[in-house]
């Protein structure tokens, strides 16, 4: 436990120095949430149900935050510490790969608690979002498994190769794919067919749905979608701890 502290502190020390990525963290699911909440007037249709914009928007850029720390951050961080031989160092003081993960993971959980707080005061305060009706125990369960599947993709891909400039091309590529289809940053209902067939087979796309679908008090049970999310979570998870690389 003392090692896990110590890892702790000093992972959050660390990503208190990396302004791009908290600026970005949280910076960005803000802008997104505002931007996309200012333009949808009407409401929308969610698996038969009318829903506000707000009530859509909001569960699509409260994951966004679980992304850039989980996936961007972590995987570019973990070529990072591989260049400067972080990992090699942390061998040498016997320290185990379950015990930085563990570290690593909750530093990364709770800059992303504090996004999603933040997220919730401006849905709440500036565009009147309503709590009747939401399971916010169910929400938040699924967040945080999707979390965990976030997490352990960044993880897996930052361990794929033990040269840091590949590590970070890889990262930086998963990352950005995720991004832009993975139904984060834009609904993928409203892409075109051919960009829907890629959608629907990145874990993130599932995550937004079901996240979606339990804020607005679906079933989360009448579609695979969380059946997804819970399959490549145990998958990357187990992958992650298997390929974990020192050097």
């Amino acid at each position: 436990m003392n090692t896990v502290t110590a890892l702790f502190q000093l992972e959050a020390k660390k990503l208190l120095r990396t302004w791009i990525i908290l600026g970005f963290g949280v910076a960005a699911p803000l802008f997104f949430l505002i931007m996309q909440t200012e333009v949808s007037n009407n409401s929308l249709e969610l698996y038969g149900m009318e829903i506000a914009p707000i009530d859509f928007t909001f569960p699509m850029f409260a994951f966004l935050s679980v992304v850039v720390l989980a996936i961007g951050n972590v995987g570019i961080g973990f070529a990072y510490m591989r260049s400067i031989y972080f990992f090699r160092r942390l061998r040498l003081a016997s320290v185990k790969s379950t015990q930085f993960i563990t570290a690593n993971f909750l530093v990364q959980l709770l800059c992303a608690i504090f996004t999603i707080i933040l997220l919730f005061a401006v849905a709440t305060t500036q565009y009147s979002m309503s709590l009747n009706g939401k399971n916010l125990f169910i929400f938040g369960s699924i967040l945080f498994l999707s979390f965990m599947m976030c997490y352990f993709i960044g993880v897996f891909i930052g361990n794929l190769t033990t040269d840091p400039k590949t590590s970070q091309t890889l990262s930086m590529g998963v990352y950005f794919v995720i991004i832009f289809l993975g139904g984060v940053t834009f609904p993928t209902e409203l892409m075109p067919d051919f960009m829907q067939s890629v959608a629907n087979v990145l874990p993130t796309t599932h995550a937004v749905k079901i996240l979606q679908i339990s804020w607005n008090g679906g079933d989360i049970w009448e579609s695979y979608h969380l059946i997804y999310v819970m399959a490549t979570t145990v998958v990357v998870g187990l992958l992650s701890f298997r390929f974990f690389k020192y050097d």
